[in-house]
């Protein structure tokens, strides 16, 4: 396949996936997010972008777990955390806020039953529109949803940030969470678009661009420098950045033109977190490259607007 045939692949797949084209506030995409928002630092501002974008019919928030090693109730925490941000942008009584399961799937053929796998279901049985449910830490709602009804796979589009590098996977900690309900959503029948640890990396965002564009705009703008500043310099070695990588799955959702996108084999995640590649013909699209100043110059734009009040 030479590269002619990638750009062709690439923008027919564009067009089958993302349905009916770029969204627009006239023709808002329905949408989910699923986030472990108290993990870190760049569900929040994900989460913000999302809520702040007429593109997007944000139709609920589910509560996400991200394991229990460093804290026990981090689905709680999670809940906590999305309550704060709607509460920052005086959103509190417009958005639907879940939980979802406290605990990763335990048997691959068990869903963790919540009230946010719930949702996930009846929304998607209650519309003639696709669903675009946005996965910003593990799968096991998604998993536990599709494993409750199957049937939903006909209405959702599944867009995870987690898995590590193609072909071989690896580390990454989304994956990490919950590999058994990665690896039920690799072999089910839902549409996924997937955006691995190689992809999400390349949300970098530094000292200059923080104080300049999200600083002052806001309770919320100043949330978020309060974050990315107490986090930068938590680490062993403080730097002047930090990955944004929950971005590309809104970024994308607002514009399918700011991803690139390939058609592969579905693969089976092993609990070491490495693909194992089996025929067969279920196929996954895979989000290889954003365009991140793209990204980050809408959601700056948007927090701009926001502040002044337009």
């Amino acid at each position: 396949m030479d590269i002619q045939d990638l750009v062709a692949q690439d923008r027919a797949l564009r067009k089958s996936r993302f349905l009916g084209g770029i969204p627009s506030p006239e023709r808002p995409r329905r949408v989910i997010l699923n986030t472990d928002a108290h993990n870190e630092i760049d569900d929040q501002m994900a989460v913000v972008h999302a809520l702040l974008s007429p593109e997007l019919k944000v139709e609920g928030i589910i509560a996400a777990h991200y394991g229990t090693h460093t804290d026990r109730d981090s689905m709680e925490q999670s809940y906590r955390e999305i309550q704060h941000l709607l509460k920052l942008l005086g959103m509190e009584e417009k958005v639907q806020v879940l939980k979802g399961a406290p605990l990763a799937l335990e048997k691959p053929d068990v869903p963790q039953k919540s009230e946010g796998a719930e949702f996930i279901i009846s929304c998607a049985q209650n519309s003639t529109e696709p669903l675009y449910i946005a996965f910003l830490g593990p799968l096991t709602d998604m998993a536990s949803a599709y494993l409750m009804a199957p049937e939903i796979a006909e209405k959702v589009v599944v867009l995870w940030i987690g898995g590590g590098w193609w072909p071989t996977g690896g580390p990454e900690f989304n994956a990490f969470n919950d590999w058994m309900a990665a690896d039920v959503v690799f072999v089910s029948g839902l549409s996924l678009v997937q955006y691995p640890r190689t992809t999400y990396r390349m949300m970098r965002v530094g000292v200059a661009e923080m104080e300049r564009f999200v600083l002052g705009k806001g309770a919320i703008g100043d949330y978020l420098v309060s974050l990315f500043k107490t986090w930068r310099v938590s680490t062993p070695s403080p730097r002047e950045w930090w990955v944004y990588g929950d971005s590309p799955a809104v970024g994308t959702l607002v514009n399918p033109e700011w991803g690139y996108y390939v058609e592969l084999p579905a693969p089976r995640l092993n609990p070491d977190l490495s693909y194992r590649h089996e025929s067969g013909d279920r196929k996954i699209e895979v989000c290889v490259e954003v365009v991140a100043g793209e990204i980050f110059a809408d959601f700056f734009r948007k927090l701009e607007a926001f502040a002044r009040g337009l």
